[in-house]
C-alpha cells in the first residue's frame, strides 16, 4: 500500500493555496476547485519521478485524481504492475 503522506505534502505545498491543511483522503481536490487541470498534470509528473511509474492519460479520466485516496490507488496499481511485469 501507498502512504499518501507524501503526496498529501506535494498536493498542499505545490498546488494548494498557502496556508491550506493537508487534504483528507477523501477531499475533493479538482471537482471542488482546489487544483485545476494543469495542477493534476504537474501531480502526474510528480508521481511518475517520485514512484518510478508511467501513468497512461489516456486510461484515467482526470476524476480519477479527484481525491487523495484515488491518487494513492492509481499509484499502487501502477507500481503493481512495474513490479509484476
Amino acid at each position: 500500500m501507498i502512504d499518501g503522506t507524501a503526496i498529501g505534502d506535494f498536493i498542499r505545498m505545490r498546488l494548494l493555496r498557502t496556508g491550506s491543511p493537508v487534504p483528507g483522503e477523501d477531499d475533493p481536490l479538482f471537482s471542488n476547485g482546489r487544483i485545476d487541470s494543469f495542477g493534476v498534470l504537474e501531480l502526474i509528473a510528480f508521481l511518475e519521478e517520485r514512484y518510478g511509474i508511467v501513468i497512461d492519460t489516456a486510461k484515467h479520466h482526470i476524476m480519477d485524481f479527484d481525491t487523495l485516496r484515488k491518487v494513492t490507488r492509481i499509484v499502487a496499481q501502477e507500481r503493481e504492475g512495474v513490479e509484476g511485469g
